[in-house]
Formats: C-alpha cells, structure tokens, sequence
C-alpha cells in the first residue's frame, strides 16, 4: 500500500510517518509539507535511524488544489495532518487525484462544513474520507462506540480529557499541538448537546475537578469546542442520547487560560500606535522568534494524556441503570522524543490509513466519522502494539 502524508513533517504527522514506514505492509510513503527547514529536518532524522528507504519528500502548498492532487495520484490513502482550516482543500485534491482520505478534525464547525460539502462526491467518487481519527477526536469517538454496546438505552456521554506535563525544561511554555487550534478553542463558544439540543457556552466554563490515574492525576477541566459534538449525538441518536459534553484541562491549562483572558488568542483587531494589531498574530510571531512552537531538540518530552469517556443508561442484559467508564492511556514516545499529543494523534492517523487501504472494497464510502467506520476492539488492539491503551469498567 502507498500512504501520503500531507503536513507530514509538522509536529503530528510526523509520527504517522514514521509509524507508516515501521509497517511492513506500507510500500511508499509520500511526505508532502510547504515547510523546507522541517522537511529537511525529518528526512535527516529518519536517515540516522535507517528508515528512508521507502519514502519520498516533496514541498507541497495544499492551497494550490491542482498541485497537490498531482502529488497524491496513484496512492491508496492521504492522511492530512495540516492546519485544519485547509481541511476542504485537501479534500478537494483528494477528490481530484481519487484517493481515500482521513483527517485529524476539523474543530466542529469545520467538520460539519466537510460533511455537508463532500458527502455526496465521495460517495459518487466511490471513495471514502473520514473526519477526525486522531485522538481526540478519533480513539475518544471509538471509546464512546464501544461502551455504548453493553446498553440498550444511554442518557448522557462524558468525555473528559486530562493532560499533565513532568518534562524537566527551564521553558515556561512550548506547544506541542497546534497553537492556533488552541487559540480557537480558548475564543470560541463551547458546544453542547443537552436535553436534546445544541447550546453554546462560554470557553473554560463549568470548571471540574477530576482525578485521573496516575500520572495524571487531578486536573480541572473545563468546557471546549471539539470535533466529538459533530457526529456522536446523531451517530448515536438511536440510544435516545439526551447530554453529550466534551471537557479538557491540564495542570498547565491556566496558561492558555490567562492568554485567552488577554485578549493575547484574539482574532479582532486592535490599534496600537495608529496601526492595526491582531493579537494572536503578533503573538506567533513572539513564540516563533523565542523557538515556543514546539519542544527543544534538546529535551525529551515526559508528558502523559488520559480520556475518559462516562456512559449512563439502561444495562442491554437486564434493563437497570449501569454507568460505563472507559479510558485511553496516551505516553510520549521517547524513542522518537516525541510528546503524548503528537504521538497519541499521529498513530491512530497511521492505522486508520493502514486499515483503509486493507479493506477499501468493504468500507463504506462517503464522508464519514470514525464511529461509523471502524471496529472498536481491532483499532484499539492496534493501539495497544503501539504502547496505547484502552480500559472500560463497569461501576453500576
């Protein structure tokens, strides 16, 4: 099988490729980016480990639909892994080049547009594209699916997402996920399926305390718009769901926080001295110069990332009320030196393209969820081969 990678030399799709180019059931892999210092970076490091083999660079700008499209024909699968405003373009591209598609989120909004946009030329296409397989969402939408099969009737699904960092660094912040997604999800309003419907609420809101196993451990969470609310609430619409509510938090979650409460993650413009400012604009531009973008080559990340996903219904064997609580365990990689948000993003990314380009001919097609794609306990066996894992209990 030939697996492109688009983005692929940025922070998450470089664990894609590297697990893509371990399997031996991968061919070629394809690692297109529009960056030539990290692509430059990539190739060096996976010619050290002895691993280039079978893998192809090219500097690629996703917005140019024609350019990319040329680039991605003839491979079974395209993982795009770049920032998600450019979702619809490489979609587009993908199209053009009929090839399957999977995509790390689109942050709600961008993945309903997805949904509405390409559903239908997908499917004429007899191609497949699913939105959102990384982590969350991704894994948290397979844990979901998976609980919800020991109940016959379920009201409420919890996802709530911890995250603490004991990386020993003399930085006081660096990102190890997209800035700019966090920027979004710190500005705009939260979504929420409650009583049936969809409501809005204001970011970092409803603040929870949760103890997470170690070495998580307790962790407030708050509010956030995610990916999950777009498709569980109607994939699941048959279990009569009544409340579906996404939170996340970490020990350091005060920083993007305190950022948010600035105005320092704000899109309006400002006036400063007669010009025109954007905040979070000039504040790329400050992270970039002081190297904050992503974690120093020096350091080796220690960071660890727990999901918990609480399902309350009616028990499917005898009709009384049961809670199911699963979690997903997510470490760094040290190996790779990579952290837990790349790594637990990334690898799910590389076993969905895996699974796809296997079973194309059995797969549904259009523009799908992962919930509506993927067996539960065969993604996360697979997970589990790769140092993640997936635990559910019973409490009631």
């Amino acid at each position: 099988m030939n697996i492109a990678v688009v983005g692929g030399a940025g922070l998450t799709g470089q664990c894609a490729v590297k697990d893509l180019l371990r399997s031996s059931k991968v061919s070629k892999v394809l690692v297109a980016d529009n960056n030539e210092r990290s692509l430059a970076e990539l190739q060096s490091d996976l010619k050290r480990e002895g691993t280039n083999e079978k893998v192809e660079f090219s500097k690629t700008d996703v917005r140019n639909s024609a350019e990319t499209s040329a680039k991605l024909r003839g491979f079974d699968v395209v993982i795009n892994a770049v920032q998600y405003y450019h979702n619809l373009e490489v979609m587009e591209a993908s199209l053009r080049a009929e090839v399957n598609y999977l995509d790390f989120g689109g942050l709600y909004y961008k993945t309903l547009e997805q949904i509405q946009r390409f559903d239908d030329r997908f499917k004429a296409a007899g191609l497949l594209a699913v939105v959102g397989i990384g982590a969350q969402p991704g894994v948290s939408n397979l844990m979901v699916k998976q609980g919800l099969k020991s109940f016959t009737r379920a009201d409420s699904v919890e996802i709530l997402d911890g995250w603490r960092d004991n990386t020993k660094s003399d930085s006081p912040l660096y990102f190890t996920w997209s800035p700019l997604t966090l920027f979004d999800e710190s500005t705009q309003d939260a979504i929420v399926f409650e009583n049936g419907k969809y409501l809005k609420k204001p970011p970092f809101s409803e603040p929870e305390t949760i103890v997470f196993p170690k070495p998580v451990g307790k962790v407030t969470v708050y509010l956030a718009l995610h990916s999950e609310l777009a498709t569980i609430p109607s994939s699941f619409a048959h279990y009569g769901l009544k409340r579906v509510v996404w939170k996340e938090g970490s020990a350091d979650f005060w920083k993007i926080k305190f950022l948010a409460e600035l105005g320092l993650t704000s899109n309006e413009r400002v006036n400063y001295d007669g010009h025109e400012v954007i905040p979070r604009n000039f504040l790329l531009q400050l992270l970039t110069s002081r190297n904050l973008l992503k974690i120093p080559k020096h350091l080796v990340p220690d960071d660890f990332e727990i999901t918990r996903v609480i399902i309350k219904g009616r028990s499917i064997r005898s009709g009384r009320k049961k809670t199911v609580v699963l979690e997903s365990f997510f470490p760094a990689y040290k190996p790779w030196k990579v952290s837990c948000s790349q790594y637990n993003v990334g690898i799910p990314g590389s076993i969905a393209a895996q699974l796809i380009a296997l079973k194309k001919e059995l797969l549904p097609k259009g523009v799908l969820p992962p919930e509506k794609v993927f067996e539960p306990v065969e993604f996360f066996k697979e997970l589990e081969k790769r140092g993640i894992k997936v635990r559910q209990r019973v409490l009631n």
